[in-house]
């Protein structure tokens, strides 16, 4: 029965939007606040790209399947003679990479954790330096459920059917909390999308930001961030994860090719609109652009859509942390760790399940302590739309 709900084009695509993260849900928006259309190019790449999957995409697929591709490590590797020196490079690359990108996941979900609890104090706390030792709970909670969705037992083709659900259930309530967000600010707050622009056309700043040259760089940006937007939603260890080794039929890529556009569509309606009223409404920077989703809610009295987009912006943040950390583990432990063990002891064991699976369940808590490390570190001194 699980199987047949996995088997679902509608589950497909709704996994792959764990492209969009709690960046997408929160920085987004930041970016918007200081950079007009300029957050536009990070889904404008795989939009771009999603045209061209019934091709590329398909015959990636194909031969994962033929091959029994379990990681972009192995695919590359697999591209140079099943060099194993290749996939141990792409795996270390690959685990150095998501340090930040899981340092920014918590510390999004730590930040609009404390707005919530500050309320109605929302100006003061959006002020404040990043505290305490959320994000710390928020890491070892994220490894007990990715342990639980991906290291059960070992399965020869890595797909995780529970996570696959898990991640869909997840990218539709994203979707859902940021629209309801965005509608509460265009006909709550204001009195349409009309009144909102006209509002915003007397500030001079926010007049700004509708053009395409308010983006520092100009379109040498613009193009760079395109490109690789559409090399990120395909090559990223997360969207390798869902797009070729969770696909459990081709014929799903064809209508994920216009249905994840249309998603991503969806989900950037109201970024601009959320950025504008935020910027009239907490003039002067008073608040901090990145929790503007929550701030907005707080300042319409409407608690019960902020605590629905405090779960929006945690569900996109846990997809993306427990996604990438069941792909990195899965890469550390068959690209590094393993043929290191192979080697150096020789292992005789004909059953080494349980070895497999500690390697992976201890890859996966190492992996999230050095992304809260990142976090106390480095990730503190930055907003989210820096990191990401």
């Amino acid at each position: 029965m699980r199987g047949a709900v996995i088997s679902n084009p509608y589950i497909y695509t709704l996994s792959i939007a764990v492209y969009c993260t709690a960046w997408t849900f929160y920085g987004s928006v930041g970016r918007a606040a200081g950079s007009g259309v300029g957050f536009l190019p990070i889904y404008f790449g795989p939009t771009l790209m999603a045209c061209l999957w019934w091709f590329v995409l398909r015959k990636i697929v194909r031969i994962s399947k033929v091959h029994r591709i379990t990681s972009i490590a192995d695919f590359i590797g697999s591209r140079y003679g099943k060099s194993a020196f290749v996939g141990g490079v792409v795996t270390v690359i690959a685990v150095v990479g998501i340090m930040p990108y899981i340092s920014l996941q918590l510390k999004a979900v730590a930040a609009s954790y404390t707005v919530m609890i500050s309320h109605p104090e929302v100006a003061d706390v959006a002020r404040q330096a990043f505290f305490g030792d959320t994000a710390f709970y928020v890491a070892l909670a994220l490894a007990a459920f990715t342990i639980l969705f991906g290291t059960r037992h070992i399965d020869i083709t890595e797909r995780h059917e529970g996570m696959v659900a898990a991640i869909a259930f997840e990218s539709l309530v994203k979707l859902i909390a940021f629209l309801a967000v965005g509608l509460f600010v265009v006909f709550g707050l204001f009195s349409g999308p009309v009144d909102l622009y006209a509002k915003a056309q007397e500030v001079p700043e926010i007049v700004g930001l509708f053009g395409f040259d308010s983006m520092p760089g100009g379109y040498a940006s613009w193009f760079s961030l395109t490109f690789l937007a559409m090399m990120a939603i395909m090559f990223l260890p997360r969207q390798f994860q869902v797009l070729v080794v969770e696909n459990v039929n081709e014929e799903h890529i064809r209508k994920a090719s216009w249905l994840f556009p249309l998603y991503l569509l969806l989900i950037n309606l109201f970024v601009l609109p959320i950025a504008i009223a935020g910027l009239i409404l907490f003039p002067d920077g008073a608040v901090d652009p990145d929790t503007f989703v929550l701030t907005l809610p707080m300042t319409g009295n409407a608690e019960i859509l902020a605590l629905f987009a405090f779960i929006g912006g945690l569900s996109a943040a846990t997809g993306m942390v427990i996604v990438a950390t069941i792909a990195i583990s899965t890469m550390v432990c068959n690209d590094l760790v393993m043929p290191f063990l192979l080697r150096t002891y020789r292992l005789q064991q004909e059953d080494m399940s349980g070895l497999l699976l500690s390697i992976r369940r201890g890859a996966i808590i190492v992996i999230l302590l050095l992304g809260y490390l990142y976090f106390k570190l480095i990730g503190e001194s930055y907003a989210l739309v820096t990191i990401g």
